[in-house]
């Protein structure tokens, strides 16, 4: 595996083999990581990615390097550096020192010259399009609840985010059924849902999407759910707002799945806004296990990408499906 740039890149057997690994090194820590270090570059501020993923690798004997962005990009929308350095001079220079970049940015596009531009692993920490090691985070959490080879209903409520992306990916790639509802105006595209309709037809999972949250919700395993409000779309709230409000996943809309139905959300939560207080404290809310599975996680990700042997990638990656751009 050179870089995990999406889910899209990974097949079904090498997320089970990461997921193995995670576990294993969780609960027997070794210094597998021990000479390796891993540049961390953050345009976007973040909490459960950066500190979980910084003590994964430090926990297997790793160190991490925090590079500022205005080293490598020129400005917060990531444009190259003109008068300064070019983006490809930085990453080669990280490359001599560093054995991996471990990226949050605002533009895929950014990790694909990142990934083109230097000589070394990139780990999407989260772009504009995809959240894998999230997405990761997630299926673990979900086969620590019903098991590896159980299939069940994931419904996501919200905007067809990032998360919602690769959840989706994950989802479909393990089989399950996965049904999304949103407006719309803030749904998966045709091109999106081409590409969901492969997956499906290709792992034995289905896809579902619909504007009806009660209808997508009812008799589900989870239920998850992510901000309405995206980092960056601040601005875009009071719009956002008059399409969202009938998505928020209060106790009725909650007590459509089955009674031992899990709540998930990737955090940060703005509670009152996308969920209520008794849902994400439910007692079947998984939120916290989330965020210490991003960790665990961490751990199978870095040793695996930085192992010397080699782990295959997905056929996606040579032209059986292509991930939309």
């Amino acid at each position: 595996m050179n870089h995990l740039l999406t889910i899209g890149s990974l097949e079904p057997e090498t997320i089970q083999s990461i997921f193995d690994l995670s576990e294993q090194l969780n609960s027997s820590p070794e210094p597998v990581l021990k000479g390796k270090n891993v540049a961390f570059v953050f345009e976007k501020p973040s909490l459960r990615t950066k500190v979980g993923t910084e003590v994964a690798i430090n926990h297997l004997g790793g160190d991490v390097i925090e590079i500022s962005p205005d080293l490598i990009f020129s400005s917060s929308k990531a444009v190259p550096f003109t008068s300064r350095e070019s983006l490809k001079d930085a990453m080669m220079n990280v490359s001599q020192w560093c054995d991996a970049v471990f990226a949050r940015v605002y533009s895929h596009g950014t990790l694909k010259k990142l990934a083109d531009y230097g000589t070394i692993p990139i780990v999407n920490a989260l772009c504009n399009q995809h959240h894998p090691m999230q997405a990761l985070a997630d299926l673990y959490t979900i086969q620590q609840k019903f098991g590896k080879d159980e299939k069940v209903t994931i419904t996501y409520v919200g905007d067809a985010n990032n998360v919602a992306f690769s959840l989706t990916e994950i989802g479909l790639k393990f089989g399950h059924t996965v049904k999304f509802a949103g407006p719309s105006t803030y749904s998966f595209n045709s091109e999106q849902l081409g590409y969901f309709s492969l997956l499906a037809i290709e792992h034995g999972g289905e896809f579902i999407q619909t504007e009806d949250a009660h209808k997508a919700t009812y008799d589900a395993d989870v239920i998850y759910t992510d901000t309405f409000i995206s980092m960056g779309e601040e601005h875009l709230y009071d719009e956002k707002m008059k399409h969202f409000k009938p998505y928020q996943v209060n106790e009725k809309l909650f007590s459509q799945a089955k009674s031992e139905a899990g709540f998930m959300h990737c955090l940060p939560a703005h509670r009152g806004v996308e969920v209520t207080d008794e849902v994400i404290d439910h007692q079947n809310s998984w939120v916290y296990e989330q965020a210490k599975n991003r960790m665990i996680v961490s751990k199978g990700v870095f040793a695996t990408i930085l192992a010397d042997e080699h782990i295959p990638e997905s056929k996606s990656m040579n032209g059986a499906h292509k991930i939309p751009s």
